[in-house]
């Protein structure tokens, strides 16, 4: 077994900020692994903050919902280190993950999440990035940011959405930017 290496390399990363229905992601994050025998850890943030290693071929949405509230999926091409004390021990522990944050409609709305990878090995994120534009091509492309009290707009034509959150902007449910009060108009919906 690897053990994890204490000097950290110079880091690359890659994000793609999206707008997707949490239970498309898991879905999403279900096939990779399947298709590519990825392992995957499910991290809990609330009230103490606990990863899990999910057994290969493992139901993954039926995991999830036994350590709820769950916050973040990462999938990794070894085995998880576990008993991790905070999200980063984790990721430090366990180096070369693409890592899926969760986000719940909430009255608020559907916030902004993000499917990111850093590390050193340039190889190894190249392989994350094509795995994940190669889901991207087939989401939906292009919003307006809006700031809400002032009115101004930013169109940001690469900005990706799938089936699930466009169909709950449809639907009347505020897109909103991860973090602060800009919200978001999807293209096809305007």
């Amino acid at each position: 077994m690897a053990v994890p290496n204490p000097f950290l390399p110079e880091m690359t990363w890659f994000a793609l900020s999206l707008h997707a229905a949490r239970a498309e992601l898991i879905e999403l994050v279900a096939e990779w692994a399947a298709e590519h025998e990825l392992f995957v850890a499910i991290e809990r943030f609330f009230p103490t903050y606990t990863p899990f290693a999910v057994p290969q071929g493992a139901d993954l949405a039926a995991a999830i919902a036994e350590r709820e509230p769950v916050r973040r999926l990462c999938l990794r091409r070894g085995p998880f280190f576990e008993g991790a004390i905070n999200e980063r021990q984790h990721l430090v522990r366990n180096p070369e993950c693409l890592t899926v944050v969760l986000e719940p409609v909430t009255e608020d709305g559907l916030r902004a999440t993000a499917l990111t990878s850093r590390m050193g090995d340039e190889d190894k994120l190249r392989g994350w990035v094509a795995l994940v534009r190669e889901a991207a091509l087939e989401m939906h492309r292009g919003a307006w940011a809006i700031e809400p009290t002032h009115g101004g707009r930013q169109h940001i034509p690469d900005h990706v959405h799938t089936q699930g959150a466009h169909e709950l902007a449809a639907d009347g449910v505020t897109m909103l930017a991860a973090t602060g009060p800009a919200i978001f108009e999807f293209d096809d919906l305007a």
